[in-house]
C-alpha cells in the first residue's frame, strides 16, 4: 500500500533530522576530538553515505545521484574492516594443521 504523502514528507523529514545528527556528531568530534576522528571517520562516512542515498532515494533523484552514495559507503565500509583488522593484528595463518595434528 503507497505511503500517503504526508507519511512521505515525514519520512523524508525524518532522514534530513539522521543526517544533521550525524553531520553534527561529525562536527563535534573534528572540533572535540580530533584524535578520536581517525579512528571513526570510516564508520561515519560509511553511515552518511547510506543515509544520503536513502534521502536522495526517497526525493526522487535518479541513479546517477544513488549510486555514487552507495559505492561511498561500500569503500568507506571497506576502509573500516581494513583499519579494524590492522587494529587487531590478526595473524594469517601460513598453513593449516594436518591430519592428526593439533594446532598450538
Amino acid at each position: 500500500m503507497p505511503a500517503s504523502l504526508d507519511e512521505a514528507a515525514l519520512l523524508l523529514h525524518l532522514v534530513d533530522l539522521v543526517l544533521l545528527v550525524s553531520l553534527l556528531e561529525l562536527a563535534w568530534l573534528l572540533l572535540r576530538r580530533p584524535a578520536a576522528i581517525r579512528g571513526l571517520l570510516p564508520n561515519l562516512l560509511a553511515g552518511l553515505s547510506l543515509t544520503l542515498a536513502l534521502r536522495l532515494g526517497l526525493g526522487g533523484a535518479g541513479l546517477a545521484w544513488i549510486a555514487p552514495c552507495l559505492m561511498a559507503a561500500g569503500v568507506a565500509h571497506l576502509l573500516d574492516l581494513q583499519a579494524r583488522r590492522a587494529e587487531q593484528k590478526i595473524p594469517t595463518p601460513t598453513h593449516a594443521p594436518g591430519p592428526g595434528r593439533q594446532s598450538s
